[in-house]
């Protein structure tokens, strides 16, 4: 599923020490005659087309994965399909990935599912579909099903084409980097329903604001930004019910950022810069 452009805190619970992160796509070795990234399992079966190609136009460090169809112009009109297979608590439940749709012929469309081991990967779990160019890199959220976890499961990232009466219409480039599992408070039950807290806009420009929900007005409240090494890299002061505060010249890039009040952490969460 699609999130909104607000994030909300009392749904995820996450930290770059907790999350399963899959170290992106920066990792690359030659299967035969083509590279393809480390642990992923890919089409490229087409004698001068793989699906699957090291991009270097990555939202955070120096590779991402794109995914081609194989398209109008080339004979054989299929998917380009690339999976890896992970085991997921109940508690990272909860798939976050950067993505980018930036090609596309009608007919074509890029999928993302996440299917389960109980149904022998057959059924899926969580699942995003899109079929119109993004604005650049998209922060896409998959939720899982609890009942399904814990369980290995297989995260499956298709660029699709659709199959029509003179064979496989349209297609589709779709490059995805940062994906990773993240901590899903729901299973937890760690902070309470009645306070929220969501961040605008996200992506987050060059600032953004902070609104409290349920919280007692003018109470006093830290946002702290941590990077992927878990280092604090950003600290701003505000109060409930709304405030502000600034990027700071700090790199595009997926953040843990958390919720202080009188020195504990009441909530927590992800936000992106772009």
């Amino acid at each position: 599923m699609k999130r909104h452009s607000a994030f909300v805190f009392a749904i995820l619970l996450a930290s770059a020490s907790t999350a399963q992160n899959t170290d992106g796509f920066e990792e690359w070795e030659y299967v035969g005659e083509w590279e393809v990234p480390v642990g992923w399992t890919v089409n490229n079966t087409y004698e001068v087309y793989p699906c699957s190609v090291k991009e270097e136009e990555a939202f955070s460090g120096q590779y991402a994965l794109r995914l081609r169809s194989y398209g109008p112009s080339f004979e054989g009109y299929t998917a380009g399909v690339a999976t890896r297979e992970f085991y997921v608590t109940p508690t990272e439940g909860l798939l976050a990935l950067q993505v980018k749709i930036d090609s596309l012929l009608s007919g074509g469309f890029a999928t993302i599912a996440v299917t389960g081991k109980a149904s022998n990967y057959a059924v899926p779990i969580g699942s995003w579909n899109r079929n119109t160019l993004t604005i650049g890199f998209e922060h896409v959220e998959i939720l899982l099903e609890q009942m399904s976890l814990p369980d290995s499961v297989r995260v499956i990232l298709t660029s699709n084409t659709t199959p029509g009466p003179l064979g496989f219409e349209g297609y589709t480039e779709m490059v995805v980097d940062q994906l990773e599992f993240v901590l899903d408070v729901s299973a937890q039950q760690e902070t309470p329903r009645a306070q929220a807290a969501r961040i605008y806009p996200m992506p987050v420009g060059q600032q953004a604001t902070v609104e409290l929900a349920g919280w007692d007005n003018g109470q006093a409240v830290q946002l702290e930004l941590l990077d992927a090494t878990g280092r604090l890299v950003l600290q701003a002061n505000g109060q409930a019910p709304l405030f502000t505060f600034q990027r700071n010249g700090l790199p595009a890039g997926l953040y843990a950022c958390r919720l202080v009040v009188d020195g504990a952490v009441v909530q927590a969460g992800r936000v992106v810069l772009q």
